[in-house]
């Protein structure tokens, strides 16, 4: 039996923003978990977007933890950042209580949450970005990523990409402004080698994170020697993955339980 555990605080400050939801699988337990970060152009949405997908995870085995972040333009990168690893290490440092090991996680996320998720997934535990004086621990990297309709780079968009203007209320400066700003906030500018595996998944119909942009993330991955690979879903635009009903959502789900599988060496669904 699922248990559900919603608004707990990740921060000792008192923001109400700073609160995860997790669900526990009970004696299903496989000793994975997946920290689902919800897209929305770093503006809008909230952690129970990714509910349904968190409850089809748990009824396989997996804790599952969604958390909160502050939103653009009121609050700016890094706040984000510091946001999901402050959330992360609370996930990390509790993974005996809720009933998994902390060496496998993975992390999951759709567009700006996708980026987040990406940005942990380049994280090194002696990178100083995200910390704050209450991150209890500095190793918050994930052990997989899966990423659907990410932003892997904060550059290089045409003026027929959709996303430009939500990139300028997230950061506050444009490529030409502060290059160095965009660099540290582009997962695909941070790859150095000691990634986890990546798992692509995205529609070729997306004007708001094409499928370019998808393919640079993994051969730059690939070239550091990082397994990461690619699901392309024909006909599918921006947005698609907050469900496990439609066609698309049910192709990226099985998609995800196989990777999954084979980087936690978890028996095969249905296996």
């Amino acid at each position: 039996m699922i248990t559900h555990l919603y608004d707990l605080p990740y921060s000792s400050d008192g923001d109400d923003v700073r609160k995860i939801d997790i669900f526990l699988p009970g004696e299903h337990a496989n000793g994975c978990a997946i920290f689902f970060i919800h897209g929305g152009g770093w503006q809008a949405s909230g952690r129970g977007a990714w509910h349904a997908v968190m409850e089809h995870f748990c009824a396989r085995g997996y804790v599952c933890g969604s958390p909160g972040y502050h939103f653009a333009p009121e609050w700016r990168f890094p706040t984000q950042v510091e946001d999901v690893r402050l959330a992360m290490s609370y996930f990390k440092t509790r993974a005996a209580e809720f009933g998994f090991a902390p060496d496998k996680v993975a992390v999951w996320g759709s567009s700006a949450g996708g980026h987040l998720a990406a940005m942990l997934a380049t994280i090194q535990p002696e990178d100083d970005l995200g910390m704050t004086p209450e991150t209890a621990r500095r190793d918050t990297l994930p052990q997989a990523a899966v990423c659907y309709c990410t932003v892997f780079s904060c550059q290089n968009y045409t003026e027929e990409d959709d996303i430009p203007a939500m990139m300028l209320a997230f950061l506050g400066a444009t490529p030409d402004e502060n290059p160095e700003l965009i660099r540290q906030a582009s997962p695909i500018d941070r790859v150095i080698g000691k990634e986890p595996p990546f798992l692509m998944i995205t529609g070729d119909a997306d004007l708001t994170t094409p499928i370019w942009l998808h393919e640079a993330m993994r051969d730059t991955l690939q070239r550091q020697g990082i397994p990461a690979e690619i699901t392309v879903l024909p006909g599918v635009g921006h947005g698609y993955g907050y469900g496990v009903t439609t066609e698309a959502q049910q192709a990226a789900i099985t998609a995800a339980e196989e990777f999954l599988a084979r980087v936690f060496s978890l028996s095969p669904v249905g296996g």
